[in-house]
Formats: structure tokens, C-alpha cells, sequence
């Protein structure tokens, strides 16, 4: 593992500024109650993983192989060219930026945190809980990681397997689980009252986020780990997952100014909506368009359009300045239920319902049938964003996503390779069951590129347009895509024995932008 704790002072400046911190001093606390809180100091720095609210953290961990998940796409080459993101091939500082600073924001706090509370009580159930949160994007990221070998100070460690570690990730989910169960009946906890930016203390409404991401982290190893996956599903919703808009998750750091992290990159210029996700629901004639997305400049003929990723011409703001941009980017959206005036979306109630359909495709006992659990998460996705016609939208049965028509750069239109339409079908095949959950999921699940992109990966749906032009030097295909982000280059430079021996671990035994993970491995729809 990297040195993560030299890199910890360097950030406690920008981490105090932009922690979960909300507007923790408008709380009453019982005069018998300390007023200093330096356990839930280490949680805040913690908590900045689930939504990455600081404006560089938000580029590099949202925006920047966000391009793969076919919602977003950064278009600037900031004087790499075709060394960044969107092209195969970013150079090797940016490649690592997300896994050292996921490591530098959770280990220091944690295991300072796990030692004062003594690896138990609902403070360190949290810290754990965020622990599994940023280590399972990582190994969604780049597979094999240093989890259960990571101790305090031991800097240079092992990897564990891709197997292990979501093994070892699911049993410390289910003990952060059996701790907020029996917290959730006494409602708000007031210590954790004081620094939670995300659900302000409501230990009900964490014990449903995390059995949503037990969920998530179940269907993610559904293709290779059926029976275990299957178990840990069922437990995930017998145990209460999201159901409502009110259990979303979102991060409302900066709720009631001015910015938050998507507002202020999408100000640089270096943020507008991918032409994937636009032309899906053009195609679909989707009214949640006008919540998602500004509308393009007039000069280009107004509309909703997106840009591609890896464009012909390399790009530069100014090429893309009129094409869509995200709302929640541009200005405070009033539909949006319960996320305050700037929110950050970290995981909205849809995805559960989605998830929930895709478990009851699969035989799963998922409380519910595929049929309404898909329906029941299009509403909720039309309820989170404020939007009518849910009931219209899910019915019909010819409209199909559409292509994209680049207005400036023809070289960049795409004709879009998937023709599923919206309305559910039960006489369908298993495939396309799949792939009309995965579209829907999709398009709810705005901003949440790990999800679109792992999703890709692990069934080939949802169908992401390819990138214009690939620079790979890892023979990424324009069809197959990215598959991964190589182990960092830091990692070679200070754990270069114990990295070498994690290469060994990967699918195919090379450390590679085109290696399958572990559970992506039965891929391309293929059930």
C-alpha cells in the first residue's frame, strides 16, 4: 500500500474545509454531553469518500473515468491530448488518484477511530461501514487490493485476492449491520448528529443504506458467486433496504450555498452530459430530461445533446460550451426531494428497486416480482427528480434509445447499437429481461458512474457507446472497452514485491487496462 500517512497533512486543510460537517453547530446536544468530538473528527474526513464534495476530489473520483460509464464526459485534454481518461490512456499521475486518495482519506481516520472505540459502538460502525464503501470502489476499479492485511503503520502490505477481499468486505458490512439494527430504534443518535452530512444521524436510515450496498455489492458478484450472492441478496432485503425518495443518500456539505463540486468543474469548462446516456433518453422521449440536463445553445439547434467520449478532435471547453451540462451542476434543482439546495448524490432508493428486479430474474426471493420491482423503479426515479408520467413511460413499448447526431463534429455521431424498449415483457429472454433493468437503472442512477460502468462490464448492458478513438497501449478495444484501471504506479514504487505478487492474482496474471476482474468475468450478456 501506498504511503498514505505522509500524504494525510497535506490534505487536512482542504479536508476541514470540505468535510461532512453540514451545519453541525444549528444542533441542540444535552448540557450533560461533551462538547469536543475528536473520534467524529477522524469520521469527517472519513465521510468525504461516499460523494467526493471538494472540487478536485469531485473531478478525478466522478468526472474523469466517469467517460466509461457513458453518463459523463470531461471534455478537455488540459495538455495531455490523448493521454487522459476518455481516450484509454491516462497518464500514470492520474491514473492513481482515486485509490490514494480513497486510501488517504480512510486509513489514517480509521484506524486512529478503530482504536479509540475499540473496533465496536455505532461511530466506528459508520467508519467501517465507509471503510467497505471506498474499498469496494476500489476493487470495482482495479480488482485485487491490501484489505485484511492493512493494519495500523504497516505500510507495506499484501493484496488480497479479488475473492478474499469482497468476502472479507461483506462480513464487516454485516457487523456494521448488526450494530445499526440495534441503533435504529432509538432514532437520531446525537454524537454522530453532529458531523453526519448525509443522514444527520439517522441510524434507521443507515441500516437501509447499508443493506442497499450489500445489495449492490451481492448483484455485482452475481455472474461468478451465485449461491453466495444470492444469500447475501436475500439477507440485504429481509433486513430493509431503500423502498422511498426519503432514504436516498446524498451529501448536502455545501447545502445552502452557492457550489458544490459538480458546479464548480462544470464552471472550469470540463464537465458536460455523455452523448450515451442523452441519447437514450432522447430516444425515449424521457420528461426526466429537463430535471437531468440543460438544454443545448440555441446555435446548435437546442435540444438535449451530449458529447462523445474520446472525440475525433481533441477537445477543448470552448468546442463543447453549448451542448448539455447537468442541472445539478448548473443550478439548485426544487425537485429533488430531501437533498437540500446543492446536493451530491451518493445512492438514490431506485437503485434498490432495480437491484431488487434483476434479484428476482435470477430466482432470488426479492420480496416482490421482477415485473413490479423494474416498474417500482422507474417511479421512484421520476419521484426523486420532481417529474411526471412515470405510468406513461413505463407502458410504452415502441419508443427505443436513439442515436447520437453530433451538430459540429459528424465524425462523432453514433448509431446506437441497442433497440430495448421501456415497457416490461415477460415472455422476454433472461438477456433482454437484463438488459431492460440495467437501461433503467441507468438512466436513475444519474451521476453514479461506478455503477453504469461496473454494470458494462459484469452483463454488457447497458449498451455504452465506445469512445470516437482509443490510444490505448493496453489494447483496449473500441467494442470491449476499458476493463479496469492498472494497479497505480506508486504502488510499484513503494509495495513493489507484495504489487508484483498481486499481478499474479488478476484473471489473466497481467496488470493491464484490459484484464476482466474477478466478477466480470461471465460478461457481454452471456447468462
Amino acid at each position: 500500500m501506498k504511503k498514505i500517512y505522509f500524504i494525510l497533512p497535506l490534505l487536512a486543510g482542504i479536508l476541514l474545509v470540505s468535510g461532512c460537517t453540514g451545519k453541525f453547530e444549528e444542533y441542540n446536544r444535552p448540557p450533560y454531553q461533551p462538547t469536543e468530538f475528536p473520534d467524529n473528527d477522524l469520521l469527517v474526513k472519513m465521510l468525504n469518500v461516499y460523494a467526493s464534495p471538494q472540487q478536485n476530489d469531485c473531478q478525478f473520483n466522478n468526472c474523469m473515468w466517469a467517460c466509461y460509464s457513458g453518463q459523463i464526459t470531461a471534455p478537455y485534454h488540459w495538455g495531455r491530448k490523448t493521454g487522459i481518461f476518455a481516450y484509454f490512456n491516462a497518464q500514470e499521475d492520474w491514473n492513481q488518484v482515486t485509490t490514494n486518495n480513497f486510501y488517504s482519506k480512510i486509513y489514517p481516520n480509521f484506524f486512529e477511530l478503530k482504536e479509540k472505540k475499540g473496533g465496536d459502538g455505532l461511530i466506528y460502525s459508520i467508519a467501517l461501514l465507509t471503510r467497505v464503501y471506498a474499498m469496494q470502489e476500489i476493487a470495482t476499479l482495479q480488482g485485487p487490493l491490501p484489505y485484511t492485511t492493512v493494519k495500523k503503520g504497516d505500510i507495506y502490505v499484501k493484496y488480497d485476492s479479488e475473492q478474499a477481499a469482497w468476502t472479507a468486505m461483506f462480513e464487516d458490512l454485516d457487523f456494521v449491520i448488526y450494530n445499526l439494527k440495534k441503533a435504529a430504534p432509538s432514532g437520531t443518535n446525537a454524537d454522530l448528529q453532529q458531523v453526519d452530512c448525509i443522514y444527520r444521524g439517522n441510524c434507521a436510515k443507515w441500516l437501509k443504506f447499508a443493506n442497499t450496498l450489500k445489495l449492490r455489492m451481492a448483484i455485482r458478484l452475481s455472474g461468478v458467486a451465485p449461491e453466495f450472492a444470492k444469500l447475501k441478496a436475500e439477507e440485504a432485503v429481509a433486513d430493509g433496504v431503500m423502498t422511498s425518495t426519503d432514504d436516498s443518500a446524498y451529501d448536502t456539505t455545501n447545502s445552502g450555498q452557492t457550489n458544490n463540486g459538480y458546479k464548480i468543474v462544470d464552471g472550469w469548462g470540463e464537465l458536460k452530459a455523455n452523448a450515451c446516456l442523452v441519447s437514450y433518453m432522447n430516444g425515449y422521449q424521457d420528461p426526466r430530461r429537463s430535471a437531468y440536463f440543460t438544454e443545448a445553445s440555441e446555435d446548435l439547434g437546442g435540444g438535449y445533446i451530449g458529447v462523445r467520449s474520446g472525440t475525433t478532435n481533441l477537445p477543448i471547453p470552448n468546442t463543447y460550451s453549448g451542448y448539455s451540462s447537468f442541472k445539478i451542476a448548473v443550478e439548485a434543482n426544487p425537485g429533488l426531494i430531501n437533498a437540500g439546495a446543492n446536493p451530491m448524490p451518493i445512492m438514490y432508493a431506485s437503485e434498490a428497486a432495480f437491484l431488487r428486479a434483476e434479484g428476482a430474474v435470477r430466482g432470488w426471493n426479492m420480496d416482490g416480482t421482477a415485473k413490479a420491482l423494474y416498474e417500482e423503479g422507474i417511479r421512484l426515479s421520476f419521484e426523486e427528480f420532481g417529474v411526471r408520467g412515470a405510468d406513461d413511460y413505463m407502458r410504452n413499448s415502441t419508443l427505443t434509445p436513439g442515436d447520437h447526431n453530433d451538430p459540429v463534429v459528424q465524425a462523432d455521431s453514433y448509431v446506437n447499437q441497442s433497440s430495448i424498449t421501456i415497457a416490461w415483457e415477460e415472455g422476454a429472454t433472461m438477456a433482454e429481461k437484463l438488459e431492460r433493468i440495467i437501461t433503467q437503472k441507468w438512466i436513475a442512477s444519474l451521476l453514479n458512474p461506478m455503477e453504469g460502468w461496473a454494470d458494462f462490464r459484469r452483463t454488457g448492458y447497458p449498451r455504452i457507446f465506445p469512445p470516437v478513438v482509443s490510444a490505448s497501449q493496453q489494447e483496449c478495444g473500441l467494442q470491449r472497452q476499458m476493463r479496469r484501471l492498472h494497479f497505480p504506479k506508486s504502488e510499484y514504487d513503494t509495495n513493489a514485491e507484495n504489487t508484483k505478487e498481486a499481478v499474479k492474482l488478476l484473471s489473466n496474471g497481467v496488470d493491464s487496462d484490459n484484464t476482466d476482474l474477478w466478477w466480470a468475468l461471465k460478461s457481454n450478456g452471456q447468462y
